[in-house]
């Protein structure tokens, strides 16, 4: 009974929490907090007794010993395809850490700034004015903020780039809901390819975007619907279960990664789509894509540059974690990276200092 009620709170709540997902303010943004508070007691709740309930069939069987090996069989495939997908897709929409945001050096004269996102969230991050006519917002990863992409900003201001590295909604010091599924934010970096674009130091079509993780998700997405934007660096980009099946990736894998995507639609209310359809929609501008490891990660991206074409770049790191390229390879990444965008962006980039 307490794994059925369990079960129905959580899809209840959170097909409603999803319908609200944008709600952050007044009455409706106290509801979705409400039922966000559910979800997540509801998941708690529903993984703790459904693992409970799935062990009971050691004592369905008369066999000692086989009524263990059932249970414990029983209970993997309850991990392995229930609640990690379950825990972890509430994790992903509903609880990601808000990191704090301290002063850091960017290497240059940076300008605090405070734009507005799409639907009037304030996002907040730093800004270096750009020395060669081209600028990259630098995007960070779950429950980070954009301390997470200082590296990343530092390099490209001693090449002259503009770096807006920004705070995602509901991330550091922006405000909305907190949330890291891609699809809920990519609006608000719309916003600031806008805000970038008319700055007076900035050349229109010279905006390029650097994504790490959740980062490379929503500015796949970003270029993906957008015919201005020159130039995207993309490291870490997972896809979506179709994306996953494309690469050969061993059906238990497959499955969980069904489960998760599943779990996000239900919980955000919009279907994902696959990378893959992204990547193909960016070409012919140009893309780079940073993978990690040997596993999936690395599989899907070589899907995405087949399906990319010319126009698309591929460089893995076998031995790096994932979103960790500039710090394992730290001058493979300058070389690739710097390289890259100079090639798309910027003919002539200043001497670096």
């Amino acid at each position: 009974m307490a794994t059925l009620a369990a079960a129905i709170t959580f899809v209840v709540a959170g097909l409603l929490s999803g319908l609200l997902i944008d709600e952050h303010g007044g009455a409706l943004g106290a509801l979705e907090w409400v039922l966000r508070t559910l979800v997540v007691i509801a998941a708690v709740v529903f993984v703790v007794a459904g693992a409970v309930l799935v062990t009971r069939v050691r004592g369905r069987v008369r066999s000692r010993p086989l009524g263990w090996l059932l249970a414990c069989s029983a209970f993997l495939a309850f991990a392995w395809l229930v609640a990690i997908p379950v825990g972890f897709g509430v994790y992903l929409t509903h609880l990601p850490s808000r990191d704090s945001v301290h002063d850091a050096d960017l290497g240059a004269r940076k300008e605090a700034v405070a734009l507005v996102g799409a639907d009037g969230v304030r996002l907040r991050g730093w800004y270096v004015p750009s020395r060669n006519r081209a600028a990259v917002i630098a995007l960070h990863g779950t429950g980070s903020s954009r301390l997470g992409v200082v590296r990343h900003a530092r390099l490209l201001a001693r090449y002259g780039y503009g770096v807006l590295a920004l705070d995602l909604r509901g991330h550091g010091e922006s405000d909305g809901r907190s949330t890291s599924a891609p699809w809920t934010l990519d609006e608000d970096v719309d916003a600031a390819v806008g805000w970038l674009a008319a700055r007076p130091e900035v050349e229109a079509r010279s905006v390029g975007l650097l994504g790490v993780s959740l980062g490379a998700e929503v500015a796949l997405r970003v270029a993906a619907r957008r015919d201005d934007v020159g130039a995207t660096v993309a490291e870490g980009a997972m896809g979506s279960a179709r994306d996953a099946s494309l690469a050969g990736v061993s059906w238990p894998a497959l499955a969980q990664l069904a489960g998760l995507s599943a779990v996000s639609v239900l919980l955000t209310g919009e279907e994902t789509g696959t990378d893959a359809d992204l990547v193909e929609r960016i070409s012919p501008a140009p893309l780079l894509l940073i993978s990690s490891g040997s596993g999936t990660e690395a599989g899907v991206n070589r899907v995405f540059v087949r399906r990319g074409g010319r126009s698309t770049q591929h460089w893995n790191l076998p031995d790096a974690a994932h979103g960790r390229a500039i710090r394992s390879d730290p001058a493979g990444y300058e070389r690739r990276v710097v390289g890259f965008l100079d090639s798309a962006l910027s003919s002539r980039p200043p001497r670096r200092r």
